[in-house]
């Protein structure tokens, strides 16, 4: 049968030393002692001054009973001593009823002398045989005791040096200790065998030092001290820091673990003597949680301070701090996955892998709310175990209201660290900008005063926020310690805190008129409410307000009465975006000057502001779907305008001349401004990127182009009721895709579209009484997609062929074509030409097969009777469609 597991039973001492005192313990035993000290293994020694006595203690019994190891060493006068016997007996009955480990060194004895009771011992046990003559078999006991711990593997002292020897024996017993009785850092490890094996695939043979970095609560800590554990043995010294700021105490404890020396011995303030004995070692040093730069400089300023093969470690919240001091290899910790976060909860919650049965949705909200983080589920699951069903749900309430202290004040050190300027800017994310556009973001908090760019470095380096796809990110509970901090400021009365995102607070400040000026961000989301009904004097004492945004993230009723009081005063607003705005008209006291964004999609405004205001930093104007806006404001005072987007006001009819010289305008929309007949009929808009006029219905005629835009890439006009486009059409030279379709009026191109030398994509379907295409005269090699299909076309020029790049030709459905131009077999680049549904159309090219690139072409409803011979050629064609052919 086997014998009991070691760790079925509590142990309080690692090794327990069974040695005869007058033989060695001020020589080996004591030297045994201290380097098992060192290691920090705890030992039961007996104390010489313990009075002796036919039979063991109970104190040392019970020391036996509780240790994982036993050392015996075995020296010349070890059987002269009864004690030492009883010892040895007590000892080995461990090995037997509580799974002890014996492990025996022969100390300048032979162990055959101990195993067959020969010389000194035999010596020792008949003297013992004299005086015991009526307890003759505890003798016997004995023996056989010395013979059984004899057949044991151990060490012999005889076969080497005994500093060695030394070494040898607290490395075995460190070793099997580990294996037996793991470290708090090897407990519950969940989801971290592959950062373990990530870290150490960065320590190549030439590089020494690796930073570990990662937001407070991930488990950069467990990381590093598994990886320690695992590690250091293979090392000649190691040592385990943590950065407490107190430089003069992390340079004693850095010393007095690497080279077992302590500092004030050491009259050397350049440590060039250590730095001599360190290049000699090869040492495993970990430093964790660092936080300021001068502690790596002091304890590891060079990787080569230290021998061979060494491994510097460094931990951080701080990335910048790793680049600085030049660590070129550094591991982020994430955060655990599902599945791992799962066990790691539950092993705290419950004392298992996997949640109770009737805790288990409990649990998934727990997980969710902690979102992988290893803190918030060690903490939460310890703090839940045990309870009530009912007591959870109270809990996961307040959390969603209060966050965790414990979490919260280990979170809250990355943001204590920051400029005041970074935590603005921090809580401005974390309150309402989470989630968004980087560059956005950074649009509009330079705008408010603040270094934004280099103060998102700053937060992203400190693990605070991530960036990923350009997008801002937030650990769930990093968000919440934000807004605990913002909440914290007045927990009573939100119109006293900087910022409001909440629904409810932000109802009870406008509807009881309770803001003041310590508000500088307002978000209030109104598909969370089902009416609201406030005067804008409850903006009145806000006069610190910089955001504002007043949204629907689903669309949902929610009816609004907003009064206008004696004013608007939100004239230090930076951002405004208002969906539904109620107002009919601009409040004429409005007037930001620093305002860099305003959208009011879906208002009810008929104008906004009367004449010409000066609006100096606005970039962006979005009234998208206002249809009751019949005209657009005077321009002229806005000169930095970027982005106008007025799509589906359906009423607008009129667009102020002075749009058509905005020379900072990239982008213009107006889709679906179907009564819109009045434009400017000139314009010289040389930053004009996009143009859209798609469905505008009434807008007949496109203006004049004065001067240069060459940055027009995208014209949409599809859907309008021009018949013509200008001959100044070349001055947009960069344009892209040009969109005509459904234009019912067109009928002309100017021949200027040939100087359109970057046009890719050319669009006229549908334009029905388009009938005749240009002559090319130079060639356009960018063009790749002509769309003609629909329109009244009767023949194509034979310049087609200059359209050297085209790749896409589509002619569906051109009733009245009766031939295509032999140069089409010119374009050697078109992979997909289109006929079908050109019913007079009685046949293609002859010499069709030099069309190498062609892949498709569709002829259906035609009346092609037969297909040329050259078609045989077309090796890359895979799709062949004749159906419906009359011929």
């Amino acid at each position: 049968m086997a014998g009991p597991s070691s760790s079925s039973f509590q142990r309080n001492y690692d090794v327990f030393l069974s040695f005869r005192g007058e033989d060695t313990r001020k020589n080996f035993t004591a030297f045994l002692y201290e380097k098992l000290c060192e290691k920090g293994i705890n030992i039961f020694i007996d104390d010489e001054k313990l009075e002796r006595g036919e039979v063991i203690s109970p104190a040392l019994v019970t020391a036996i009973e509780n240790s994982n190891f036993s050392i015996v060493i075995l020296s010349e006068n070890y059987a002269s001593s009864k004690w030492c016997l009883e010892e040895l007996v007590k000892i080995l009955e461990c090995k037997k009823t509580r799974g002890q480990t014996v492990l025996p060194i022969f100390y300048n004895i032979d162990p055959s002398d101990v195993r067959k009771q020969q010389g000194s011992f035999d010596a020792a046990l008949r003297k013992h045989e004299e005086n015991l003559k009526e307890n003759i078999e505890r003798v016997q006991t004995w023996r056989a005791a010395l013979t059984e711990v004899a057949n044991l593997s151990g060490w012999d002292s005889r076969n080497e040096q005994e500093p060695m020897l030394i070494k040898e024996i607290v490395t075995n017993i460190f070793n099997r200790l580990l294996s037996i009785a793991p470290c708090d850092a090897q407990v519950n490890l969940v989801g971290i065998e592959f950062s373990i094996n990530d870290v150490e695939l960065l320590f190549s043979s030439d590089v020494r030092m690796v930073g570990i970095y990662g937001m407070g609560g991930i488990g950069k800590t467990t990381l590093a001290k598994a990886i320690y554990y695992r590690l250091f043995n293979q090392f000649e010294a190691y040592t385990f820091l943590e950065d407490n700021g107190d430089l003069n105490d992390l340079r004693e404890k850095f010393l007095s673990g690497l080279l077992k020396v302590e500092s004030h011995l050491i009259n050397d303030p350049e440590l060039t003597c250590i730095k001599a004995r360190l290049q000699s070692k090869k040492v495993l040093v970990v430093i964790d949680n660092v936080n300021n730069l001068e502690t790596l400089e002091v304890l590891v300023g060079n990787q080569n301070w230290f021998g061979p093969e060494s491994k510097i470690i460094i931990t951080t919240r701080h990335k910048h701090i790793l680049v600085t001091h030049g660590v070129k290899e550094v591991y982020e910790v994430q955060k655990l996955k599902d599945n791992d976060a799962v066990v790691l909860f539950s092993r705290y919650a419950f004392k298992r892998d996997q949640p109770l049965e009737d805790y288990v949705e409990l649990s998934k909200r727990v997980l969710v709310y902690a979102e992988g983080l290893p803190l918030a589920l060690r903490v939460l699951g310890s703090f839940l175990f045990g309870r009530s069903i009912s007591d959870w749900e109270s809990a996961l309430a307040k959390l969603h209201r209060i966050p965790d202290k414990k979490i919260q004040n280990v979170l809250q050190v990355s943001f204590d660290g920051l400029e005041e300027e970074e935590k603005d800017i921090f809580l401005d994310i974390a309150c309402f900008f989470a989630g968004e556009d980087k560059d956005h973001v950074i649009k509009i908090l330079d705008t408010c005063g603040f270094s934004s760019r280099i103060a998102i470095t700053v937060l992203t380096d400190n693990s605070l926020i991530t960036v990923s796809d350009n997008k801002l990110r937030m650990h769930n509970l990093l968000q919440q310690m934000g807004w605990e901090i913002v909440r914290r400021t007045s927990t009573n009365e939100p119109g006293k805190r900087s910022r409001l995102w909440l629904h409810e607070d932000v109802y009870h400040v406008f509807t009881e008129n309770t803001g003041t000026k310590q508000v500088e961000g307002t978000f209030l989301d109104l598909s969370k409410l089902e009416e609201i009904e406030f005067n804008t004097e409850s903006f009145r004492r806000m006069n610190k307000l910089r955001l504002l945004k007043i949204f629907k993230s689903r669309r949902m009723d929610c009816r609004v009465q907003l009064t206008l009081g004696s004013g608007f005063p939100l004239n230090k607003l930076r951002y405004l975006y208002w969906d539904e705005f109620p107002l009919k008209i601009w409040p004429p006291d409005f007037h930001p000057k620093y305002l860099l964004e305003l959208h009011v999609q879906f208002s009810r405004l008929e104008q906004l502001w009367k004449g010409n205001k000066s609006f100096e930093k606005l970039e962006l104007i979005e009234l998208s779907h206002s249809k009751y806006l019949l005209a657009t404001p005077d321009f002229s005072g806005v000169p930095n305008l970027k982005r106008l987007i007025l799509d589906g006001c359906t009423r607008l009819c009129k667009v102020h001349p002075s749009l058509g010289f905005l020379k900072n305008l990239i982008f213009l929309n107006l889709k679906g401004c179907i009564n819109l007949t009045t434009f400017p009929i000139s314009v010289e808009l040389e930053s004009l990127e996009v143009l859209i006029l798609s469905g505008c219905s009434k807008f007949n005629k496109f203006p004049e182009i004065l001067g240069p835009m060459k940055h027009l890439l995208n014209l949409y006009l599809d859907g309008t009721a021009i018949n013509e486009l200008p001959s100044s059409i070349e001055n947009a030279s960069g344009l892209v895709s040009l969109v005509l379709e459904d234009c019912k009026n067109f009928k002309q191109l100017p021949p200027s579209i040939c100087w359109l030398k970057s046009l890719e994509t050319l669009t006229l379907s549908s334009c029905l009484k388009f009938e005749h295409f240009p002559e090319i005269t130079e060639n356009m090699e960018n063009l790749k997609k002509l769309v003609l299909n629909g329109t009244a076309i009767n023949r194509l020029p034979s310049s087609l062929e200059y359209l050297i790049g085209l790749v896409s030709l589509n002619l569906r459905n051109r009733k009245n074509l009766v031939s295509l131009p032999s140069t089409l077999c010119n374009l050697k680049s078109i992979e997909i030409l289109d006929v079908s549904g050109c019913s007079r159309l009685e046949q293609l090219p002859e010499d069709l097969g030099k069309l190498e690139c062609l892949t498709e072409l569709y002829a259906d409803r035609t009346s092609i009777s037969r297909a040329p011979v050259s078609i045989v050629l077309l090796r890359n064609l895979k799709v062949l469609s004749i159906a419906g052919c009359k011929g």
